[in-house]
């Protein structure tokens, strides 16, 4: 499981602002484009939510793992 807090930190260093707030959604959207990612408004995120989002966001296959595992093996 993936804390909402470093899934943002990572979208933020992608280039992603916070935008909006729905109900159950954070919206973030990277300026000057119309790239927009939803994040639930959620503690924790399945591993699987958070490969979509990071692909969603441009980050690369490698990161993205690099990324997920750091969780695993450090938290």
């Amino acid at each position: 499981m993936i804390p909402n807090d470093a899934l943002i930190n990572a979208l933020r260093k992608l280039g992603y602002k916070f935008k909006d707030q729905k109900d159950r959604v954070a919206l973030y959207k990277k300026p000057g484009s119309t790239a927009r990612i939803g994040v639930r408004r959620i503690d924790l995120h399945d591993e699987q939510a958070v490969r979509i989002l990071l692909k969603q966001a441009g980050m690369p296959q490698t990161e993205i793992e690099s990324f997920i595992n750091n969780y695993k093996t450090n938290h």
